[in-house]
Protein backbone atom coordinates (compact mmCIF):
# COMPACT_ATOMS: atom_id res chain seq x y z
CA UNK A 1 0.00 0.00 0.00
CA UNK A 2 0.97 3.68 -0.78
CA UNK A 3 2.24 6.02 2.22
CA UNK A 4 1.27 9.65 1.21
CA UNK A 5 3.67 11.36 2.92
CA UNK A 6 3.23 15.10 3.73
CA UNK A 7 5.63 15.77 0.99
CA UNK A 8 3.65 14.16 -1.35
CA UNK A 9 0.30 15.15 -0.60
CA UNK A 10 1.35 18.80 -0.78
CA UNK A 11 4.46 19.28 -3.41
CA UNK A 12 6.73 22.19 -2.40
CA UNK A 13 7.61 24.02 -5.03
CA UNK A 14 11.45 24.34 -4.82
CA UNK A 15 14.34 26.50 -6.86
CA UNK A 16 14.97 23.84 -8.97
CA UNK A 17 11.79 23.24 -10.74
CA UNK A 18 11.14 27.39 -10.18
CA UNK A 19 11.21 28.47 -14.15
CA UNK A 20 8.59 25.88 -15.17
CA UNK A 21 6.14 26.38 -12.23
CA UNK A 22 5.98 30.14 -11.90
CA UNK A 23 3.79 30.48 -14.54
CA UNK A 24 1.17 28.40 -12.56
CA UNK A 25 2.30 29.82 -9.13
CA UNK A 26 2.23 33.31 -10.82
CA UNK A 27 -1.01 33.30 -12.74
CA UNK A 28 -2.06 30.16 -14.36
CA UNK A 29 -1.64 29.99 -18.01
CA UNK A 30 -1.73 33.81 -18.56
CA UNK A 31 2.21 34.13 -17.55
CA UNK A 32 3.59 31.84 -20.28
CA UNK A 33 1.32 31.91 -23.47
CA UNK A 34 1.88 28.56 -25.90
CA UNK A 35 4.09 30.96 -28.17
CA UNK A 36 7.87 31.07 -27.22
CA UNK A 37 8.56 34.41 -25.36
CA UNK A 38 12.04 33.83 -24.81
CA UNK A 39 15.11 32.55 -22.38
CA UNK A 40 12.31 32.14 -19.54
CA UNK A 41 9.78 29.92 -21.94
CA UNK A 42 12.44 27.88 -23.33
CA UNK A 43 14.11 27.13 -19.68
CA UNK A 44 11.00 26.03 -18.27
CA UNK A 45 10.24 23.78 -21.28
CA UNK A 46 13.90 22.34 -21.04
CA UNK A 47 13.39 21.46 -17.05
CA UNK A 48 10.26 20.23 -17.94
CA UNK A 49 11.85 17.90 -20.54
CA UNK A 50 14.41 16.79 -18.17
CA UNK A 51 11.87 15.58 -15.63
CA UNK A 52 9.50 13.85 -17.77
CA UNK A 53 12.89 11.99 -18.79
CA UNK A 54 13.44 10.89 -15.57
CA UNK A 55 10.05 10.07 -14.95
CA UNK A 56 10.16 7.97 -18.17
CA UNK A 57 13.84 6.51 -17.10
CA UNK A 58 12.47 5.44 -13.39
CA UNK A 59 9.00 3.84 -15.16
CA UNK A 60 11.34 1.84 -17.08
CA UNK A 61 13.41 0.59 -14.13
CA UNK A 62 9.58 0.01 -12.76
CA UNK A 63 8.16 -2.04 -15.50
CA UNK A 64 10.78 -3.81 -16.64
CA UNK A 65 10.63 -2.90 -20.63
CA UNK A 66 10.78 -0.15 -22.63
CA UNK A 67 8.66 2.57 -23.31
CA UNK A 68 6.89 3.44 -26.72
CA UNK A 69 7.72 7.02 -27.77
CA UNK A 70 9.78 7.95 -25.04
CA UNK A 71 12.65 9.73 -26.97
CA UNK A 72 13.00 13.39 -26.77
CA UNK A 73 12.55 14.13 -30.40
CA UNK A 74 9.46 11.61 -30.42
CA UNK A 75 7.96 13.84 -27.93
CA UNK A 76 8.21 17.13 -29.96
CA UNK A 77 6.67 15.96 -33.15
CA UNK A 78 3.54 13.89 -30.64
CA UNK A 79 1.12 15.83 -29.35
CA UNK A 80 -2.75 14.32 -29.39
CA UNK A 81 -5.40 16.39 -27.10
CA UNK A 82 -7.26 14.05 -26.39
CA UNK A 83 -4.91 12.64 -23.87
CA UNK A 84 -4.26 16.13 -22.80
CA UNK A 85 -7.19 16.13 -20.44
CA UNK A 86 -7.29 12.56 -19.19
CA UNK A 87 -3.62 13.45 -18.14
CA UNK A 88 -4.72 16.44 -15.57
CA UNK A 89 -6.60 14.49 -14.34
CA UNK A 90 -6.03 13.82 -10.33
CA UNK A 91 -3.48 11.67 -8.63
CA UNK A 92 -4.78 8.48 -9.16
CA UNK A 93 -5.54 6.16 -6.19
CA UNK A 94 -4.57 2.35 -6.50
CA UNK A 95 -2.36 3.15 -9.57
CA UNK A 96 -0.58 0.22 -11.17
CA UNK A 97 3.07 0.72 -12.53
CA UNK A 98 1.89 -0.76 -16.19
CA UNK A 99 -0.44 2.41 -15.46
CA UNK A 100 2.57 4.43 -15.54
CA UNK A 101 3.98 4.86 -19.63
CA UNK A 102 0.59 6.46 -20.82
CA UNK A 103 0.54 9.22 -17.94
CA UNK A 104 4.02 9.98 -18.69
CA UNK A 105 3.53 10.02 -22.64
CA UNK A 106 0.20 12.42 -21.89
CA UNK A 107 2.82 14.79 -19.89
CA UNK A 108 5.37 14.38 -22.55
CA UNK A 109 3.08 15.50 -25.27
CA UNK A 110 1.93 18.58 -22.86
CA UNK A 111 5.36 19.42 -22.70
CA UNK A 112 5.51 19.28 -26.57
CA UNK A 113 2.73 21.63 -26.78
CA UNK A 114 4.52 23.93 -25.29
CA UNK A 115 1.71 25.10 -22.70
CA UNK A 116 4.22 25.24 -19.83
CA UNK A 117 1.64 26.05 -17.15
CA UNK A 118 -0.47 23.29 -17.81
CA UNK A 119 2.78 21.02 -18.66
CA UNK A 120 3.81 22.03 -15.30
CA UNK A 121 1.25 20.75 -12.87
CA UNK A 122 0.62 17.27 -14.99
CA UNK A 123 4.34 16.67 -14.77
CA UNK A 124 3.83 17.26 -10.75
CA UNK A 125 0.66 14.80 -10.40
CA UNK A 126 2.47 11.99 -12.85
CA UNK A 127 5.66 12.83 -10.79
CA UNK A 128 3.77 12.07 -7.53
CA UNK A 129 2.15 8.99 -9.21
CA UNK A 130 6.06 7.36 -10.23
CA UNK A 131 6.86 8.09 -6.65
CA UNK A 132 3.49 6.41 -5.06
CA UNK A 133 3.89 3.63 -6.99
CA UNK A 134 7.46 2.84 -5.89
CA UNK A 135 6.97 3.51 -2.40
CA UNK A 136 3.97 0.85 -2.84
CA UNK A 137 6.35 -1.76 -4.72
CA UNK A 138 8.68 -1.55 -1.65
CA UNK A 139 6.47 -1.32 1.39
CA UNK A 140 4.20 -4.23 -0.28
CA UNK A 141 7.44 -6.53 -0.65
CA UNK A 142 8.62 -5.74 3.22
CA UNK A 143 5.36 -6.43 4.50
CA UNK A 144 4.86 -9.84 2.03
CA UNK A 145 8.31 -11.52 3.48
CA UNK A 146 7.28 -9.91 6.83
CA UNK A 147 7.21 -13.63 8.70
CA UNK A 148 9.64 -15.08 6.48
CA UNK A 149 12.21 -12.87 7.16
CA UNK A 150 11.67 -13.89 11.36
CA UNK A 151 13.02 -17.47 9.68
CA UNK A 152 16.61 -16.09 7.99
CA UNK A 153 16.95 -12.91 10.05
CA UNK A 154 20.97 -13.24 9.60
CA UNK A 155 20.71 -13.48 5.81
CA UNK A 156 22.09 -10.32 4.06
CA UNK A 157 18.99 -10.09 1.97
CA UNK A 158 17.27 -8.66 5.26
CA UNK A 159 19.83 -6.17 5.73
CA UNK A 160 19.24 -5.21 1.80
CA UNK A 161 15.40 -4.98 2.06
CA UNK A 162 15.51 -3.16 5.21
CA UNK A 163 17.96 0.08 3.91
CA UNK A 164 16.12 -0.90 0.02
CA UNK A 165 13.09 0.86 1.72
CA UNK A 166 14.35 2.85 3.46
CA UNK A 167 16.11 4.58 0.60
CA UNK A 168 12.65 4.15 -1.71
CA UNK A 169 10.91 6.50 1.25
CA UNK A 170 13.93 8.76 1.22
CA UNK A 171 14.00 9.45 -2.20
CA UNK A 172 10.34 9.89 -2.25
CA UNK A 173 10.65 12.64 0.25
CA UNK A 174 13.18 14.78 -1.92
CA UNK A 175 10.97 13.61 -5.21
CA UNK A 176 13.96 11.92 -6.79
CA UNK A 177 11.78 9.15 -9.24
CA UNK A 178 14.73 7.85 -10.38
CA UNK A 179 16.13 7.09 -6.90
CA UNK A 180 12.64 6.00 -5.79
CA UNK A 181 12.67 3.41 -8.57
CA UNK A 182 15.56 1.84 -8.31
CA UNK A 183 15.34 1.31 -4.34
CA UNK A 184 12.14 0.00 -4.68
CA UNK A 185 12.98 -2.60 -7.10
CA UNK A 186 16.12 -3.54 -5.25
CA UNK A 187 13.35 -4.32 -2.22
CA UNK A 188 11.52 -6.37 -4.16
CA UNK A 189 14.43 -8.38 -5.40
CA UNK A 190 15.37 -8.45 -2.05
CA UNK A 191 11.80 -9.80 -0.68
CA UNK A 192 12.79 -12.45 -3.27
CA UNK A 193 15.88 -13.38 -2.14
CA UNK A 194 14.51 -13.73 1.50
CA UNK A 195 11.74 -15.88 0.06
CA UNK A 196 14.18 -18.62 -1.51
CA UNK A 197 16.69 -18.38 1.37
CA UNK A 198 13.77 -19.74 3.43
CA UNK A 199 12.59 -22.71 0.78
CA UNK A 200 15.95 -23.70 0.76
CA UNK A 201 15.83 -24.30 4.71
CA UNK A 202 12.91 -26.19 4.22
CA UNK A 203 14.63 -28.84 1.81
CA UNK A 204 18.25 -28.40 3.12
CA UNK A 205 18.11 -27.03 6.74
CA UNK A 206 18.64 -29.45 9.48
CA UNK A 207 16.06 -30.59 11.82
CA UNK A 208 15.68 -27.56 13.89
CA UNK A 209 15.49 -24.94 10.99
CA UNK A 210 12.87 -27.54 9.49
CA UNK A 211 10.73 -27.49 12.53
CA UNK A 212 10.92 -23.54 12.75
CA UNK A 213 9.67 -23.76 8.79
CA UNK A 214 6.64 -26.07 9.68
CA UNK A 215 5.81 -23.98 12.56
CA UNK A 216 5.39 -20.73 10.78
CA UNK A 217 2.99 -22.50 8.60
CA UNK A 218 1.20 -24.35 11.02
CA UNK A 219 0.28 -20.98 13.12
CA UNK A 220 0.24 -18.60 9.77
CA UNK A 221 -2.62 -21.30 8.87
CA UNK A 222 -4.22 -22.07 12.93
CA UNK A 223 -7.48 -20.17 12.47
CA UNK A 224 -8.41 -21.77 8.93
CA UNK A 225 -11.82 -22.86 9.07
CA UNK A 226 -12.98 -20.28 11.39
CA UNK A 227 -14.53 -16.77 9.63
CA UNK A 228 -13.67 -13.19 11.31
CA UNK A 229 -14.38 -12.56 14.49
CA UNK A 230 -15.55 -15.99 15.76
CA UNK A 231 -12.22 -17.87 16.41
CA UNK A 232 -12.20 -19.17 20.20
CA UNK A 233 -9.57 -18.13 22.40
CA UNK A 234 -8.44 -21.50 22.81
CA UNK A 235 -7.07 -21.35 19.10
CA UNK A 236 -5.43 -17.89 19.92
CA UNK A 237 -2.80 -17.09 22.43
CA UNK A 238 -2.45 -14.82 25.78
CA UNK A 239 0.17 -12.05 25.06
CA UNK A 240 3.11 -12.73 27.45
CA UNK A 241 2.94 -9.33 28.51
CA UNK A 242 -0.54 -8.49 28.69
CA UNK A 243 -2.36 -11.36 29.41
CA UNK A 244 -5.42 -10.31 28.94
CA UNK A 245 -4.72 -9.70 25.61
CA UNK A 246 -5.10 -12.44 22.95
CA UNK A 247 -3.77 -13.08 19.04
CA UNK A 248 -2.80 -15.44 17.03
CA UNK A 249 0.20 -17.51 18.15
CA UNK A 250 2.64 -16.37 15.44
CA UNK A 251 1.66 -12.50 16.29
CA UNK A 252 1.47 -13.18 20.21
CA UNK A 253 5.05 -14.27 19.95
CA UNK A 254 6.34 -11.80 17.98
CA UNK A 255 4.69 -9.00 19.63
CA UNK A 256 6.75 -10.61 22.75
CA UNK A 257 9.96 -10.55 21.24
CA UNK A 258 9.10 -6.33 19.66
CA UNK A 259 7.94 -5.92 23.62
CA UNK A 260 11.23 -7.08 24.88
CA UNK A 261 13.34 -4.34 22.40
CA UNK A 262 11.09 -1.76 23.29
CA UNK A 263 11.09 -2.06 26.83
CA UNK A 264 15.08 -2.22 26.88
CA UNK A 265 15.01 1.18 25.31
CA UNK A 266 11.44 3.00 27.22
CA UNK A 267 11.93 0.93 30.08
CA UNK A 268 8.45 -0.19 30.22
CA UNK A 269 5.95 -2.47 27.94
CA UNK A 270 4.03 -1.36 25.20
CA UNK A 271 0.32 -0.48 26.46
CA UNK A 272 -2.40 -2.66 24.83
CA UNK A 273 -5.67 -1.45 24.37
CA UNK A 274 -7.17 -3.77 22.32
CA UNK A 275 -6.58 -7.05 20.09
CA UNK A 276 -8.44 -9.71 19.11
CA UNK A 277 -12.35 -8.93 18.85
CA UNK A 278 -14.94 -10.61 18.05
CA UNK A 279 -17.96 -10.33 15.45
CA UNK A 280 -20.39 -8.88 18.41
CA UNK A 281 -17.10 -6.60 19.55
CA UNK A 282 -16.84 -5.16 16.06
CA UNK A 283 -20.12 -4.20 15.97
CA UNK A 284 -20.08 -2.69 18.86
CA UNK A 285 -16.91 -0.93 17.97
CA UNK A 286 -18.44 0.42 15.16
CA UNK A 287 -21.59 1.62 16.28
CA UNK A 288 -19.23 3.47 18.62
CA UNK A 289 -16.66 4.99 16.44
CA UNK A 290 -18.15 4.78 12.94
CA UNK A 291 -16.03 4.59 9.86
CA UNK A 292 -13.33 5.07 11.89
CA UNK A 293 -13.85 0.94 12.65
CA UNK A 294 -13.74 -1.34 10.32
CA UNK A 295 -17.11 -2.92 8.93
CA UNK A 296 -17.55 -5.85 11.11
CA UNK A 297 -16.51 -9.00 9.64
CA UNK A 298 -13.07 -7.42 8.05
CA UNK A 299 -11.30 -5.85 10.38
CA UNK A 300 -7.88 -7.90 11.45
CA UNK A 301 -8.58 -7.86 14.70
CA UNK A 302 -11.22 -10.01 14.41
CA UNK A 303 -8.27 -12.27 12.65
CA UNK A 304 -5.86 -11.80 15.84
CA UNK A 305 -3.65 -9.92 13.56
CA UNK A 306 -4.02 -6.40 15.09
CA UNK A 307 -3.66 -4.18 18.21
CA UNK A 308 -4.31 -1.12 19.74
CA UNK A 309 -1.90 1.32 21.74
CA UNK A 310 -2.17 3.70 24.46
CA UNK A 311 0.09 5.98 22.64
CA UNK A 312 0.18 9.70 23.56
CA UNK A 313 0.76 12.35 20.94
CA UNK A 314 0.38 10.07 17.98
CA UNK A 315 2.30 10.75 15.01
CA UNK A 316 4.48 13.34 16.88
CA UNK A 317 5.75 10.53 19.75
CA UNK A 318 9.02 9.16 20.30
CA UNK A 319 7.27 5.59 20.72
CA UNK A 320 5.71 5.56 17.22
CA UNK A 321 8.82 6.57 15.09
CA UNK A 322 10.21 3.92 17.26
CA UNK A 323 8.04 1.72 16.35
CA UNK A 324 7.93 2.60 12.50
CA UNK A 325 11.92 2.27 12.65
CA UNK A 326 11.81 -1.09 14.53
CA UNK A 327 8.61 -3.03 14.20
CA UNK A 328 8.72 -4.63 10.62
CA UNK A 329 12.03 -6.40 11.95
CA UNK A 330 9.37 -8.60 13.85
CA UNK A 331 6.88 -8.46 11.59
CA UNK A 332 4.59 -6.10 12.95
CA UNK A 333 4.25 -2.95 10.84
CA UNK A 334 1.81 -0.05 10.55
CA UNK A 335 -0.52 -0.28 7.71
CA UNK A 336 0.81 2.93 5.22
CA UNK A 337 -2.73 4.19 4.45
CA UNK A 338 -2.83 5.04 7.77
CA UNK A 339 -0.08 6.91 7.85
CA UNK A 340 -0.42 10.69 8.52
CA UNK A 341 -0.01 11.38 5.32
CA UNK A 342 -2.40 8.45 3.93
CA UNK A 343 -5.88 8.50 3.09
CA UNK A 344 -7.13 7.24 6.61
CA UNK A 345 -8.73 6.57 8.71
CA UNK A 346 -5.54 8.27 10.38
CA UNK A 347 -4.57 5.62 13.67
CA UNK A 348 -1.36 6.15 14.67
CA UNK A 349 -2.02 3.60 17.92
CA UNK A 350 -3.37 0.65 14.86
CA UNK A 351 -0.41 -2.07 14.05
CA UNK A 352 -0.55 -5.17 12.24
CA UNK A 353 1.08 -8.35 12.11
CA UNK A 354 1.22 -10.89 8.63
CA UNK A 355 -0.73 -8.32 6.53
CA UNK A 356 0.24 -6.84 3.11
CA UNK A 357 -1.82 -2.97 2.67
CA UNK A 358 -4.07 -2.94 -0.64
CA UNK A 359 -3.56 0.14 -2.28
CA UNK A 360 -6.60 -0.11 -4.38
CA UNK A 361 -9.09 -0.50 -1.39
CA UNK A 362 -7.55 1.09 1.74
CA UNK A 363 -7.62 -1.89 3.80
CA UNK A 364 -4.95 -4.96 4.74
CA UNK A 365 -5.35 -8.35 4.07
CA UNK A 366 -4.34 -11.30 6.31
CA UNK A 367 -0.72 -13.38 4.45
CA UNK A 368 -2.77 -16.41 5.23
CA UNK A 369 0.22 -18.97 4.07
CA UNK A 370 3.68 -19.72 6.04
CA UNK A 371 6.38 -20.75 3.47
CA UNK A 372 5.97 -22.91 1.22
CA UNK A 373 8.64 -25.72 0.18
CA UNK A 374 10.21 -25.42 -3.49
CA UNK A 375 8.28 -28.08 -5.47
CA UNK A 376 10.80 -30.32 -7.28
CA UNK A 377 9.30 -32.60 -10.36
CA UNK A 378 8.26 -35.91 -9.48
CA UNK A 379 10.66 -39.18 -10.06
CA UNK A 380 10.16 -40.02 -13.71
CA UNK A 381 10.90 -44.11 -14.03
CA UNK A 382 13.63 -44.46 -16.40
CA UNK A 383 12.91 -45.28 -19.70
CA UNK A 384 13.21 -48.81 -20.85
CA UNK A 385 16.16 -50.27 -22.42
CA UNK A 386 16.23 -50.33 -26.39
CA UNK A 387 16.43 -53.90 -27.68
CA UNK A 388 18.07 -54.48 -30.89
CA UNK A 389 15.49 -56.36 -32.99
CA UNK A 390 16.69 -59.43 -35.45
CA UNK A 391 16.47 -58.39 -38.82
CA UNK A 392 13.12 -59.72 -40.61
CA UNK A 393 13.16 -60.19 -44.25
CA UNK A 394 10.52 -58.67 -45.94
CA UNK A 395 7.04 -60.13 -46.78
CA UNK A 396 6.65 -61.19 -49.75
CA UNK A 397 4.78 -58.46 -51.82
CA UNK A 398 0.71 -59.57 -52.12
CA UNK A 399 0.01 -60.31 -55.62
CA UNK A 400 -2.22 -57.29 -57.19
CA UNK A 401 -5.64 -58.33 -58.47
CA UNK A 402 -6.30 -57.69 -62.21
CA UNK A 403 -9.21 -54.96 -62.54
CA UNK A 404 -11.86 -56.54 -63.50
CA UNK A 405 -13.42 -54.45 -66.40
CA UNK A 406 -17.35 -53.08 -65.16
CA UNK A 407 -19.97 -54.18 -67.45
CA UNK A 408 -21.30 -51.44 -69.97
CA UNK A 409 -24.59 -50.07 -69.66
CA UNK A 410 -27.43 -51.44 -71.73
CA UNK A 411 -28.87 -48.38 -73.49
CA UNK A 412 -32.48 -49.72 -72.82
CA UNK A 413 -33.75 -47.52 -70.72
CA UNK A 414 -35.64 -50.62 -68.45
CA UNK A 415 -31.84 -52.29 -68.09
CA UNK A 416 -31.00 -49.34 -65.74
CA UNK A 417 -31.81 -49.23 -62.20
CA UNK A 418 -30.54 -46.30 -61.19
CA UNK A 419 -33.45 -42.94 -61.19
CA UNK A 420 -31.72 -40.51 -64.09
CA UNK A 421 -29.68 -37.90 -62.59
CA UNK A 422 -31.48 -34.73 -62.16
Amino acid sequence: MVVLTAVLAAPPIDTSHSADVAGAAAGGEGSFSREPTGPAYTQALTRLDDRVAAMEAAIVTLVGYPLVDATKAASRTLFRPDLADATAAPVTSGLTAEQLPDRVLGARQLVASGDVATAARVVEDVETDVLLVALDLGDQAAQNVAMTRLLVSADPQVALLDAAVGATHAAAEVRDVVAAATSAVQARDAAAGITVAAQQIAVTGDEDAKAAVAKVAEQARSTDGYTNGNIPLKVLCAVAFAPSQHLRCDAAEALARLNAAYRADFGHDLRITGSYRTLEEQVSTRAAKGTMAAVPGTSNHGWGLAIDLDQANGYRSTQYLWLKANAMAYGWHHPTYMDEGGRGPHEPWHWEFGTSDDAGTGTSVPITVGVPAPTTPPPTAPAPPVVEQPAVAPAEPAPTPSATPAPTPSSSPTASTEPPAP
